[in-house]
């Protein structure tokens, strides 16, 4: 009798301590709309207007998809989205022409989360530019707007970001500035 209640206080302990730590994950649908969520939120924080189809006037094509948008005809919080998701505001289009393919574009950058725990890093990190490209992909879709020391910032959800975004459903802000050699 003794050794059955001993057993019994240590199966109700082990049940209590694995309910306590086993948590429910949440599912994949479940983050990608805490992701929009956090994202929209922060587009609404940060007073942001964005502009899905129609450009300013002075927008600058350079052939039938690609454009640059000037930063005079911007404000500060005029974000354009594009069909990937990445929205970008060109601050600078820097001097001369975007990168081609197969250039190197060395970008330094500030990283901020935007899901509750907000961080900033600053980063540099270097990439040759390449259809289907490992790196971010909202860093090489930015950089085709840019030229040599072009600046941009960045609203990116976390299927075109990092590899570490990508696993952890993470939407990240960022401020690049771009070399290209």
């Amino acid at each position: 009798m003794k050794t059955l209640k001993i057993f019994s206080v240590f199966a109700l302990i082990f049940i209590l301590l694995c309910t306590a730590s086993c948590k429910r994950r949440k599912s994949l649908a479940e983050l990608r709309r805490e992701e929009r969520e956090a994202i929209a939120q922060f587009i609404r924080d940060s007073t942001i207007n964005v502009f899905h189809e129609q450009l300013p006037v002075d927008t600058v094509f350079l052939n039938e998809n690609d454009f640059i948008l000037r930063p005079a005809s911007l404000n500060s919080n005029d974000f354009y989205l594009r069909p990937s998701g990445l929205y970008i505001h060109v601050a600078d289009t820097g001097d001369g022409i975007p990168p081609k393919e197969g250039e190197t574009v060395f970008v330094r950058f500030d990283e901020m989360t935007l899901q509750g725990n907000i961080t900033l890093n600053q980063w540099p990190d270097e990439f040759v530019l390449r259809n289907g490209s490992t790196f971010a992909q909202a860093f090489t879709e930015a950089a085709s707007f840019m030229g040599d020391e072009g600046e941009a910032f960045l609203i990116v959800p976390s299927s075109i970001g990092s590899a570490n975004a990508q696993q952890n459903i993470t939407p990240y802000y960022y401020h690049i500035r771009t070399r290209i050699r």
